[in-house]
């Protein structure tokens, strides 16, 4: 079905997103209540009822309802979280929560994570309440405080809380969209799973002493070799169901050659990596690719020593486990306890599974319909992400990250941008991105008046 989409759907994408840029919601502390009282402002414009929650002071999270009369389905679900990371001012370009808009592009902590998938949700919201249409399922919108710091007081909260507020059969979030060229064929990557985040402590233990008498046993000889064991650790090769329908559709749609790797490695229960590198797919998906077929162990943080002077007796790294989906945390952190050896201990710290949402439904056939409306011949890819947002916190609820962008030189530069200096995204982006939201939820939940 095609509607007219409201003239102002572009406009007020781009106001939205340069008003939320320029709230500072950095986590800690948070401050979503900012980005919630504007976002309710917006909605009370518009006649639209919303709820503000607050789970502590400050760390706000809002929810909004375009009910339909006679629903077929359980709810529709856009969310976003309006929390960002924080940032070194000195290293910017312009200031990191300016909003300038110069030569076509938004400035702004949050432009690319995630405040313009937040405006894009609220234009869309309310472009589809000023038209009339009729839904065959409740529309939610959801803007969620705390995803950076791992959802406590957003997400997690409000799904024990006030679940009935958020449930719904398909949500909308963060993490995919991006057009790839492989083989000669244009697809978009949509997020159809996440690894799990499996925090680890890894403690070395020795002898104390003076600085200046060398000793055999200390921690920062144990915390070394147990280092150089993790770093050459290879875990298994694992094809997730996300995957597996990644290489399925690389197959299908390119056919010859690629159809015959993708038989080969699906043929074995754990293939080696190097079939996987004659994949006709960019260096950065083959990177990504490889992170997501595996569990993955990397050491980001070191505690230690008191003075220069002294031999500290304790070490402790911080690692960032990543686990895929269906995995148990213990046997993870057992099998890296056995990489590292027993000269350190490994602790777990904070488990979180990985989630799998099947790219066989009628939503992600509705996601793949819409794209290729706005970019004839192109295919939607399944994938899963190596990292972590709040769609696990929604146990239950089928998400797929997709915020797509049109082809274009741009999006390599945008490469970095993300929790990096001078984040910023191109209005004509962030429009497409818009209208595909739009167009998806009139595709999928609409009904003609």
């Amino acid at each position: 079905m095609s509607l007219p989409v409201h003239d102002s759907l572009r406009a007020d994408a781009i106001e939205y997103l340069q008003q939320l840029l320029r709230l500072d919601t950095t986590s800690p502390p948070g401050n979503e209540i900012l980005a919630t009282d504007y976002i309710r402002g917006v909605l009370d414009a518009e006649g639209i009822e919303s709820t503000v929650l607050e789970s502590a002071p400050g760390r706000a999270n809002l929810v909004a309802r375009l009910s339909a009369a006679n629903p077929t389905g359980k709810p529709v679900l856009l969310m976003g979280h309006t929390d960002v990371v924080g940032v070194e001012p000195g290293k910017w370009k312009r200031g990191p929560f300016s909003g300038d808009l110069v030569d076509g592009e938004l400035w702004g902590r949050g432009a690319l994570d995630m405040k313009c998938q937040v405006a894009a949700g609220l234009a869309a919201f309310v472009a589809i309440k000023r038209s009339g249409v009729q839904l065959n399922r409740d529309l939610i919108y959801y803007a969620i405080a705390d995803e950076e710091a791992g959802g406590t007081y957003g997400a997690d909260w409000m799904w024990k809380n006030h679940r009935d507020l958020v449930d719904a059969e398909f949500a909308i979030n963060e993490g995919g969209g991006n057009p790839i060229e492989a083989g000669g064929a244009l697809f978009f990557a949509c997020q159809a799973g996440e690894k799990g985040s499996c925090r680890l402590r890894m403690v070395a233990r020795g002898t104390p002493g003076h600085g200046s008498v060398p000793l055999d046993d200390t921690a920062m000889r144990h915390l070394g070799e147990a280092l150089v064991k993790l770093h050459a650790w290879k875990p298994p090769t694992v094809i997730t169901a996300p995957v597996r329908s990644m290489l399925t559709t690389l197959a299908e749609a390119l056919g010859g050659e690629t159809a015959d790797l993708v038989s080969a490695i699906l043929a074995e229960e754990s293939p080696d990596w190097s079939l996987f590198t004659n994949l006709p797919l960019p260096p950065a998906e083959l990177e990504s690719l490889y992170a997501t077929t595996r569990n993955t162990a990397v050491p980001t943080m070191i505690h230690g020593g008191v003075r220069i002077n002294v031999i500290p007796a304790e070490v402790v790294v911080d690692i960032d486990g990543r686990t895929l989906p269906h995995q148990d945390p213990e046997a993870f952190r057992s099998a890296v306890q056995a990489a590292v050896g027993d000269g350190v201990e490994i602790e777990l710290v904070s488990p979180a599974v990985g989630i799998e949402s099947d790219p066989d439904s009628p939503f992600f056939d509705a996601i793949a319909a819409t794209i290729y409306d706005m970019q004839p011949g192109s295919r939607l890819l399944p994938y899963m992400l190596s990292g972590g947002t709040d769609a696990g916190l929604l146990p239950g609820v089928k998400v797929y990250g997709f915020f797509p962008f049109p082809p274009s030189e741009r999006i390599e530069g945008y490469n970095g941008l993300v929790h990096g200096h001078n984040e910023r995204i191109h209005v004509d982006d962030l429009a497409y991105a818009t209208q595909f939201i739009h167009d998806l939820v009139i595709r999928f939940a609409g009904t003609e008046a």
